[in-house]
């Protein structure tokens, strides 16, 4: 078999091997370069995150409940949080204890109820659109079937409004702080950059066997047509330098 013929059947072989995935890199690029990523993708225009303000003297209002809140396991961390009740001390424990909240005014924690996180989340949304469904869920459905909007956590409270882009607040099921924000260009970025690095589960791993091996093969792919290509060219050359016949008087 000639070296042309031998060429072409590798590039043909690989060009079906990694035909999809190829189209599949290049259209999510596009998508990539045309979605505007803070504004749309991660909501910048229309969710801001809560900003936590203690009110003046906070300090000595919670401290007998810090001291009660100290006592129940090892603490690891005493963080202040924006919550539907106000802004309040989180208390977290070692070993996956439930953390303890601390409202800054030192009244006694009180879950918040839905009209609560429906205004929160309100507060939240700098948008056009109005709240449509305020919902507990015990699991986030999976969207476009990979697309995990919060990573696999459940047990959240998740807030709908109207606007075009679909946006959605996730609030702590037990506590109503604030989670994340997703939206539908969130959606399609996230399915187009786990079809992009062919992580499918956790749309993290970028160094993944299948990304690796789709990478040598669609470099072999360029190498074969490029191959192709000199050869061609290497063929017309030689056309053009054979000498023509001289035609007959």
């Amino acid at each position: 078999m000639t070296l042309p013929a031998l060429t072409f059947r590798i590039h043909r072989w690989l060009g079906w091997l990694v035909g999809v995935q190829v189209l599949v890199w290049v259209a999510g690029g596009v998508f990539f370069s045309l979605v505007p990523f803070s504004a749309w993708v991660k909501g910048g225009d229309t969710v801001k995150p809560p900003v936590v303000i203690l009110p003046q003297g906070w300090a000595v209002q919670v401290a007998p409940s810090l001291q009660a809140a100290a006592r129940l396991g090892d603490v690891v961390g005493v963080t202040a949080v924006a919550t539907p009740r106000g802004p309040a001390i989180r208390v977290s424990y070692r070993g996956g204890q439930e953390p303890v909240i601390v409202p800054a005014d030192g009244s006694a924690w009180l879950p918040p109820d839905e009209a609560a996180l429906q205004r929160f989340a309100a507060s939240l949304y700098q948008g056009q659109g109005t709240v449509t469904a305020v919902e507990y869920l015990e699991a986030i459905p999976r969207r476009l079937v990979i697309v995990a909007e919060t990573g696999g956590h459940g047990k959240l409270w998740r807030v709908s409004f109207s606007d075009a882009l679909g946006t959605r607040i996730y609030l702590n099921g037990r506590t109503g702080e604030f989670v994340t924000s997703r939206n539908e260009a969130w959606v399609w970025y996230d399915f187009f950059w786990r079809l992009h690095i062919m992580d499918y589960t956790g749309g993290e791993d970028f160094n993944g066997t299948l990304l690796r091996m789709s990478s040598v093969t669609a470099f072999g792919l360029v190498l074969a047509g490029a191959v192709l290509a000199v050869l061609a060219l290497r063929r017309r050359w030689r056309v053009s330098r054979k000498p023509r016949n001289p035609g007959r008087a």
